[in-house]
């Protein structure tokens, strides 16, 4: 499970970007990182942090669009600094999921969304398939490192 206080920084990182509303924030993180937070993190995070003054929610129709305002810009950038302290504290995976937001072409990146794919292509009856693209990349990769 994904600390509530990550996030919150991925949800501004997001909003730094450009207003959306808490479904388009959820799809982003799922597209990125491969990892879809419920609504129940997300609705309620963007209440707080509006309530913080962090955020201003502009309703339209049946949705409603959350950006940043000045102070939540000032509060990113607080936390986008902090990010490093806790790089050095994560392993791996963590530290790949978070270069998610410094760079959306990372080729660890590759990893969670393969992960998504696959669950998507179990879900879909084509998991047989999936795991024998997958087994395929593996092989082809450790011929790749064998070379010389």
């Amino acid at each position: 499970m994904i600390a509530r206080g990550m996030l919150k920084v991925w949800v501004l990182k997001l909003l730094s970007e450009g207003e959306k509303t808490g479904y388009e924030i959820i799809k982003e993180m799922e597209r990125r990182i491969g990892w879809q937070p419920s609504p129940g993190s997300v609705y309620p995070l963007l209440q707080m942090l509006g309530e913080e003054g962090l955020l201003s929610a502009r309703p339209e129709g049946n949705k409603v669009y959350w950006s940043l305002t000045p102070e939540g810009r000032r509060r990113l950038e607080e936390l986008w600094e902090k990010r490093k302290e806790w790089l050095r504290e994560l392993g791996i995976k963590e530290q790949a999921v978070w270069k998610a937001f410094d760079d959306p072409n990372h080729p660890m990146l590759l990893i969670p969304r393969m992960a998504h794919l696959v669950r998507e292509a179990f879900a879909k009856g084509k998991g047989r398939e999936a795991f024998r693209i997958l087994e395929e990349a593996r092989d082809r990769l450790a011929k790749l490192v064998e070379e010389k």
